[in-house]
C-alpha cells in the first residue's frame, strides 16, 4: 500500500509491450516507486522481467500505457534525457570501454548531459574502501578484471552519477559471493549518499538475496506484472 506521505518517484499506468507479430511481451502493467523503495523482483526465466525494466528504463518505448516521472508524463526528447540522469539501469552483463578502471568511471563526463560535472573523487574513494579495494584498483586494465570486478566498475560508474532510481536487471546473477556481497555493499553506499530517498527495483532469481535486500517484491509470470498496487 503506498504512504501518502511519501514521494512517489516512478510509476506505470497500463505500460505494454507488444512486437510486430502481435506477441504481448508486458501485459498492461501498472507500478509505483517510491522515495526509499527497496523492491525485488521475481518470476521464471522468459516471464518478462527484463522487458519489464527496459520498458521502466526507456530503453524500449512502451507500445501503450503512460510512465511518470514525479507524476508528469515523460513525453519528449528533453523530457526522455532528464529522466534518464535520475533512472539508471544495470544490465546483467558488464559493458567496459578499452583503457583502465579510472577511465571507465571518466565516461559519463563526455556525455552531453553530464558535461561541465566534476568527478566525487571522495565518493570514489569511499565506495572502493566499502568494497575492500585501494586506488591503485583505479590503474587496473579492463582486460584483467574478473567478471564481478567488472561490474563492480560498471556499478560505481552509475552510482556516482548519484540518481534517484536504480533499474537493476539481475547485476550478480553471474558472480561470486564474494562480489555478490560487494554489489550489494555498494547499493548501500548509495542509498546512505541519498539519505535512504533512493529507490531501487532489483530482478533477482536468488530467494536468499531477495530477503536481503527487498522490503517488497513484484511478480511477473507471462508479461503479466503483480506490483499488489492499483492505478493511482
Amino acid at each position: 500500500m503506498m504512504n501518502a506521505d511519501t514521494t512517489v518517484l516512478l510509476s506505470g499506468h497500463g505500460l505494454t509491450r507488444v512486437i510486430k507479430s502481435g506477441k504481448i511481451l508486458l501485459h498492461p502493467a501498472d507500478f509505483i516507486v517510491q522515495a526509499g523503495d527497496k523492491i525485488g523482483v521475481e518470476g521464471a526465466s522468459g516471464s518478462g522481467k527484463s522487458v519489464l525494466l527496459r520498458t521502466m528504463a526507456l530503453l524500449d518505448w512502451p507500445d501503450g500505457g503512460e510512465l511518470r516521472w514525479q507524476g508528469k508524463a515523460v513525453a519528449g526528447a528533453a523530457a526522455v534525457e532528464a529522466y534518464r540522469t535520475q533512472v539508471a539501469y544495470v544490465r546483467q552483463q558488464p559493458v567496459l570501454v578499452p583503457g583502465n578502471v579510472a577511465d571507465n568511471l571518466n565516461v559519463p563526463f563526455a556525455l552531453a548531459a553530464y558535461r561541465g560535472q566534476k568527478q566525487n573523487r571522495e565518493l570514489i574513494r569511499h565506495m572502493l574502501e566499502r568494497i575492500e579495494r585501494n586506488e591503485q584498483f583505479l590503474e587496473t586494465d579492463g582486460g584483467n578484471l574478473s567478471g564481478g570486478e567488472a561490474q563492480l566498475v560498471c556499478l560505481m560508474r552509475v552510482l556516482q552519477l548519484n540518481p534517484q532510481v536504480l533499474l537493476l536487471d539481475e547485476p550478480t546473477a553471474a558472480l561470486d559471493p564474494e562480489s555478490v556481497a560487494a554489489v550489494e555493499e555498494l547499493v548501500r553506499v548509495w542509498q546512505e549518499n541519498r539519505q535512504n530517498q533512493g529507490a531501487y527495483v532489483w530482478i533477482s532469481h536468488s530467494p536468499e538475496q531477495l530477503q536481503r535486500i527487498a522490503a517488497k517484491v513484484w511478480h511477473v509470470a507471462a508479461g503479466k506484472l503483480d506490483a499488489g498496487v492499483q492505478d493511482a
